[in-house]
């Protein structure tokens, strides 16, 4: 994916908060640090990991890090792997009320544990046009500020609910050659190292796991059907490699596809 760098247009109507960016940002080296912006900048980690430096201090970043940055306070993103991110610049006089209604400030400014905000960041940065940027980027500031600071951090009901509708895709399209973790990550925009330790976590098995469990599943399912032909009934399941395909057959029923064939008769 290229980088997405949206520009703010003013408000026809100035409030007491303005925005100015919605960025999503692939590649950190390209850029000159340390960094100083003149207005406020909210930050999501989407990929990599590194440290940021700030206030004569070092904080670790990793795929769901969110941390807000004031006006002129230098601060330098190192990566340790590539990252990439989100960001929102915004100003104005009401803003040090807004980020003080939810606890943040130069020494309470970086959380963990937010990836649940992926779809909603990468869904509303795609869908923004002129006509819409301002109440976009208001809404997705708004929406993530809900959970910060507050009592109840508990995402895991939205994480069971994307995950329910990712084992769905997979059950519908487990046949196609071309499905893959990060394919399935990018669709419902989450970071491919988190879907897969949710994956181990939810269902007890790696994805590749549970991929060939219902690939198998459906070429016992042919074959008790009366199909013969080992590279058909291959293809047919998401294999390119027949070989590949008789490998996982035998490891998880015990037997070839082709004693298997003959069993049934």
């Amino acid at each position: 994916m290229e980088d997405i760098c949206n520009f703010i247009p003013p408000k026809p109507n100035q409030g007491s908060i303005s925005y100015f960016h919605f960025v999503y940002e692939t590649h950190l080296r390209k850029l000159k640090q340390p960094f100083l912006h003149a207005d406020y900048y909210v930050y999501l980690i989407y990929k990599g990991s590194g440290h940021l430096k700030i206030n004569g201090k070092e904080c670790a970043l990793s795929p769901g890090t969110l941390f807000f940055t004031e006006p002129y306070q230098a601060h330098e993103i190192i990566e340790d792997e590539p990252l990439s991110y989100l960001y929102i610049s915004f100003n104005g006089s009401g803003v040090s009320s807004l980020l003080s209604a939810s606890e943040i400030d130069t020494s309470n400014f970086l959380y963990q544990d937010f990836s649940h905000l992926f779809s909603f960041w990468m869904t509303s940065i795609r869908r923004i046009n002129f006509a819409n940027a301002n109440t976009l980027t208001e809404s997705v500031l708004m929406y993530t500020l809900s959970y910060v600071n507050t009592e109840e951090k508990d995402t895991s009901t939205d994480d069971s609910d994307r995950f329910e509708r990712i084992l769905d895709y997979i059950s519908s399209h487990f046949t196609a050659p071309g499905i893959t973790l990060r394919k399935v990550a990018d669709i419902f925009f989450y970071n491919e190292k988190y879907l897969s330790a949710l994956f181990v976590k939810k269902t007890g098995i790696k994805f590749t796991d549970h991929l060939n469990q219902l690939r198998i599943q459906h070429a016992v399912t042919l074959i008790k059907n009366h199909s013969k032909i080992v590279s058909e009934i291959a293809e047919k399941c998401g294999y390119n490699d027949p070989f590949y395909f008789s490998k996982i057959f035998k490891k998880q029923i015990g037997v070839t596809p082709t004693a298997f064939i003959k069993e049934q008769g």
